[in-house]
C-alpha cells in the first residue's frame, strides 16, 4: 500500500519527541506507530467496513488546526475543578495542569501518578517496562497507532506490590481549543496491587478533535478499575482506544459513560494472558440530536480458567445512532473459559436507530460463551403505568431511562462521580450543555444502592 502525502510526517513525529526530551527508545515507538498508521485499514474486519462512521480525521486536518488558541469564552480551571471533593486529582486543559494538593502523599506510598514530563524525567525505568509490554502486543488500529505517534499529553499511574489504594486517582479534562488533543493513559498495577482511576472529559463548544488511549497492565493477583465519563461538546470527534493485559489472576473493571461529542469511535480490548483472570466492562450511551457512537468491545481469552463480561446499553433520542459491536474470542489454550456479551438498545424516537453486533470465535472446548442483544422501543406500558400515577410523560420516559441506564452506573465505586453522571444525564434530557454540577440522586435510586453487590449480567432485557 502506498503511503500518503501529508503535511505532518516523521520529521513533525520526532520533533514531538525532541520537546518532550524523550529517550530514543520512546521515540523509535512513536515512528513505527506512524508509519502503521499509514498502511493500516480504517477497520480491522471487513464485516464492519460499512458500518464505520465518516470521522473526516486524516494528518491534514490535524496539520490545519495545529496553531488553534483556546477559546476566550472557555470555562476557567477553577470552574472545572469545581466539584471534586474526594481523592487525589489533577484538572487539565490543553495548556494548563492543576494538582491537588495531598497528591504527593502518594509518594510515601510508593504509588506514581503524575504527567507525561515527570515520568520521563523521574519514572523511565517504570516507562520503558511499560513501553516494553506495548511492543509484545501487535498493533491492530489505526487510530490507536496515529495516538501513539502524536500524544503529547500523558498520565502514568503505578500500583506498587501489595498496595491498597482506598481512595480514588482522578483526572479531569477540558478541552478548550479546536487544536487536536493526543493523551495516553499507563497504569500498571504490581502484584497484589488494588487501586482505581476515575477519569472525565469535557469540552467548551470547539469543533475539535480529541484521541485518548489508555492500557492497563495488571499483573498476578492485582484489580484495577478505569471509570471515564465522556461529555465533550456536540462539535467534537472523539477517538478511543483502551486496552487491558491481566495476568495469573488479575482483575480489570471497566465502566464508560457516553454523554457528549458529534462522532464517538471507541475501541476496548481485554486480553487474558494469565490463568484466572477475569474482566468487566459496562458502557452505558445516551445520545441525542444527530450524535454518532461506533462501540467496540471485546474479550480474548488467551489463557485458561478466565472470565469476561460486557454489557452495553444505550439510549437513543431524535436522529441519533450508536453501534455496537462486540466479539468473544477463546484460543486454543483457553479451556474453561467464560464469557458473556450483552448490547441492548431503546430508542426513544423513530429517526433513532441502534444496531448491536455479537460475534463468537471460538478455537476449543469445554468453556461457556453467551451473547445477546436486543433493540426496541420504550415500553409503553411502563410509561402509561407511572402517567395513570400523575408523571408527566417526558418525566415518566426519563425515569425509566435512569432505570435501565442505573445497573451500569452503579459499578462506578465513587458516589461523588455517580452523582455527577445522574446530574449530566438530567442535563441532557432537557438540552442543558456545558460543566454539570452533581446533584443529590433521585429518590428512585435510594432502593437501587445495592445493585453492584447483583449480577447485572447473563439477563436479558426484556421488550414488549
Amino acid at each position: 500500500m502506498t503511503q500518503q502525502v501529508v503535511s505532518i510526517g516523521e520529521d513533525y513525529v520526532e520533533k514531538i519527541s525532541k520537546s518532550n526530551n524523550e529517550p530514543d527508545w520512546l521515540r523509535k515507538y512513536r515512528l513505527e506507530s506512524y508509519r502503521f498508521y499509514l498502511i493500516a485499514p480504517e477497520e480491522q474486519s471487513n464485516l464492519y467496513t460499512k458500518y464505520a462512521l465518516n470521522l473526516n480525521v486524516n494528518l491534514e486536518t490535524i496539520h490545519s488546526k495545529l496553531e488553534s488558541k483556546p477559546d476566550p469564552n472557555s470555562a476557567s480551571l477553577a470552574e472545572i475543578a469545581s466539584g471534586i471533593e474526594t481523592g487525589y486529582y489533577y484538572v487539565s486543559t490543553q495548556s494548563e495542569t492543576i494538582a491537588s494538593k495531598n497528591i504527593k502523599e502518594l509518594e510515601s506510598k510508593g504509588v506514581i501518578f503524575c504527567d507525561l514530563h515527570e515520568a520521563i524525567e523521574k519514572h523511565s525505568p517504570i516507562l520503558k517496562r511499560i513501553f516494553e509490554r506495548k511492543e509484545k502486543e501487535e498493533a491492530t488500529d489505526k487510530y490507536a497507532a496515529l495516538n501513539s505517534a502524536l500524544f503529547s499529553t500523558a498520565w502514568l499511574v503505578y500500583l506498587p506490590k501489595d498496595i491498597l489504594l482506598e481512595n480514588p486517582l482522578r483526572v479531569r479534562f477540558y478541552l478548550n481549543s479546536t487544536k487536536p488533543y493526543f493523551s495516553q493513559t499507563w497504569i500498571f498495577g504490581d502484584t497484589g496491587s488494588q487501586g482505581s482511576l476515575l477519569t472525565e472529559s469535557y469540552g467548551a463548544e470547539v469543533s475539535g478533535t480529541a484521541s485518548e488511549l489508555v492500557e492497563a497492565y495488571v499483573r498476578d493477583g492485582a484489580s484495577v478499575q478505569y471509570s471515564n465519563v465522556q461529555n465533550y461538546s456536540e462539535n467534537t470527534v472523539v477517538l478511543a482506544n483502551k486496552k487491558a493485559v491481566c495476568e495469573r489472576d488479575a482483575k480489570i473493571s471497566w465502566v464508560l459513560g457516553y454523554f457528549g461529542g458529534r462522532s464517538e469511535r471507541s475501541r476496548l480490548e481485554s486480553i487474558f494472558a494469565g490463568e484466572g483472570s477475569s474482566a468487566e466492562d459496562v458502557e452505558v450511551v445516551l445520545g441525542n440530536g444527530y450524535q454518532r457512537y461506533d462501540i467496540v468491545s471485546d474479550l480474548s481469552h488467551v489463557a485458561p480458567h478466565t472470565k469476561g463480561r460486557i454489557l452495553c446499553n444505550s439510549v437513543l433520542k431524535e436522529n441519533s445512532r450508536s453501534i455496537f459491536k462486540g466479539m468473544i474470542r477463546i484460543g486454543k489454550e483457553a479451556k474453561g473459559s467464560n464469557a458473556y456479551l450483552a448490547g441492548h438498545g431503546i430508542l426513544l424516537s423513530p429517526d433513532a436507530k441502534s444496531d448491536a453486533i455479537p460475534g463468537l470465535e471460538i478455537l476449543t472446548n469445554e468453556v461457556k460463551a453467551t451473547h445477546s442483544a436486543s433493540v426496541a422501543q420504550i415500553d409503553e406500558d411502563q410509561v402509561f403505568y407511572m402517567m395513570t400515577r400523575g408523571v408527566p410523560r417526558d418525566e415518566a420516559q426519563k425515569f425509566i431511562v435512569l432505570g435501565f441506564l442505573e445497573p451500569g452506573i452503579s459499578r462506578i465505586e465513587s458516589e461523588e462521580l455517580r452523582d455527577t453522571i445522574h446530574a449530566l444525564i438530567e442535563a441532557k434530557w432537557y438540552g442543558k450543555k456545558g460543566l454539570v454540577k452533581k446533584q443529590q440522586k433521585e429518590v428512585l435510586f435510594e432502593e437501587q444502592a445495592q445493585t453492584k453487590e447483583h449480577d447485572i449480567f447473563e439477563g436479558h432485557y426484556k421488550y414488549r
